[in-house]
């Protein structure tokens, strides 16, 4: 008789798919996302060390004012809190770990959306734009080994890609943004990916003076989106609204360009958690059926240029349906 170990009766073969796997748990975390719309179930925040915020001027380290430490991760357990209210599990994103190479590393960490893009097979570990940035891959990493999140795709060759330049409009559909922080090398690799998991890629473009797809485009509903059409590409926009979405226009007031009304977070289909600040955006939004459940003070996290969308790392939705 031929053992199992070369393949003989006692040879169990693996069935199925990967993503039946992370969805059945136990070898893999059951985290994924398959639609940005979906309930928000599994977020990842993070406060650098102190050290890390003041190792450099503010725009050495692509800040736009000098971070307090303290008041920082008073906006970031504020944030936690708001989702902890909301049912929604909040993990930590590991510590930057010993300084090599770029002494500026982890000092970004707090904005964990671009640290990961997850998918229905597990997390896209992204390649950082800057030098400022690099590195910081390793903290994902080290998040991806320590909750069990299997790494879907590691960002590799002459790519950049940052996660908040990707969006699940549909479980078919995966809208991505070319600009500074995604490369055409980079959107190629997550194309591939999406393919992968039974789903085509829209490349938009992401305007000169906004970081990411998330400053221009947000996912509220399966059919409803919301996007600063006025600095948008007038045909891509059109092409959304082809694709069947309504897309709410939010105008370029104080409030978005400011105090970031518009880096918000779907926590449930229509349903949104918002930074302070966001009256008048909260309320074009309730026209169209959406609920601002929550707002959030930021001030500090602010003054590193980003909000809380920015410093929300995704790591897992349910779908209602």
């Amino acid at each position: 008789m031929i053992a199992a170990a070369f393949h003989g009766p006692g040879w169990r073969a693996r069935a199925g798919r990967h993503d039946d796997d992370i969805a059945a748990g136990g070898n893999w975390a059951p985290l994924w996302v398959g639609r940005d719309f979906d309930r928000l179930t599994d977020v990842v925040l993070h406060c650098p060390p102190a050290t890390r915020l003041t190792a450099g001027e503010p725009d050495a380290l692509q800040h736009l004012e000098r971070l307090d430490h303290d008041a920082l991760c008073r906006d970031i357990d504020a944030l936690a809190q708001a989702y902890s209210a909301l049912g929604v599990t909040v993990h930590e994103l590991p510590a930057p770990g010993p300084l090599s190479g770029n002494p500026y590393r982890g000092a970004n960490a707090m904005f964990a959306r671009d640290l990961l893009w997850m998918t229905k097979a597990g997390a896209v570990i992204p390649r950082m734009a800057s030098t400022v940035r690099a590195g910081e891959e390793l903290q994902t990493l080290r998040l991806c080994a320590r909750l069990g999140i299997p790494v879907a795709r590691t960002i590799g060759a002459d790519g950049v890609f940052e996660g908040a330049d990707a969006h699940w409009l549909r479980s078919d559909l995966v809208a991505v943004g070319l600009g500074t922080r995604t490369n055409e090398a980079g959107a190629q690799q997550i194309t591939q990916e999406a393919r992968q998991q039974n789903a085509r890629v829209l490349r938009l473009s992401v305007p000169t003076g906004v970081q990411h797809l998330l400053g221009v485009l947000q996912v509220l509903d399966v059919d409803l989106l919301a996007a600063r059409t006025s600095i948008m590409d007038p045909a891509e926009v059109r092409n959304l609204r082809d694709l069947g979405f309504t897309v709410v226009a939010i105008p370029e007031s104080e409030e978005v360009r400011t105090h970031l009304a518009f880096n918000f977070v779907t926590v449930a289909p229509r349903a949104v958690l918002m930074p302070t600040g966001s009256r008048a955006t909260a309320a074009l939004l309730s026209r169209h059926g959406v609920e601002c459940v929550a707002r959030v003070p930021i001030p500090e996290l602010a003054k590193g240029a980003g909000g809380i969308a920015c410093a929300t790392g995704i790591l897992a939705r349910t779908s209602q349906d």
